[in-house]
């Protein structure tokens, strides 16, 4: 039974990799042949939601070129660090524009957790250098 559960989860993974990657090149593609593709690193977003979706490019584009030092602990706790860092960035966006009580007393849970998150992470990377295992 272990086995069958195994190659669901495994085959489902395989599948949601296939096509998030063949959905995201098809986007690509369209907007190409639509004269709108942006630029290397950057996407065009229109409508209210741009500066959250500015603030999640920017996390992305952190993320991706930080350099992994080969230390797991370490290296989570720097991707991690960013990933609050946007989520309290996007909050904070909420609190600021939005107007939905439930999801604004949402936000502001959000930046009191994250900010005690990146609190943690900030005092354990000064506490650890990377060992580069």
């Amino acid at each position: 039974m272990k086995k069958i559960q195994s190659r669901i989860v495994c085959t489902a993974g395989s599948l949601m990799l296939v096509f998030g990657v063949a959905g995201n090149t098809l986007a690509q593609n369209s907007h190409a042949q639509h004269g709108s593709a942006p630029a290397a690193g950057a996407q065009q977003h229109a409508g209210g939601g741009h500066d959250m979706m500015k603030t999640m490019d920017e996390m992305h584009q952190k993320m991706s070129s930080m350099p992994m030092t080969g230390d797991h602990d370490h290296d989570f706790a720097m991707m991690m660090r960013s990933h609050h860092q946007a989520g309290v960035d996007m909050a904070r966006a909420e609190l600021e524009k939005g107007k939905d009580a439930n999801l604004k007393q949402m936000a502001k849970k959000i930046v009191s957790d994250q900010t005690k998150e990146i609190k943690k992470l900030d005092d354990w990377l000064a506490k650890h250098q990377a060992s580069g295992k």
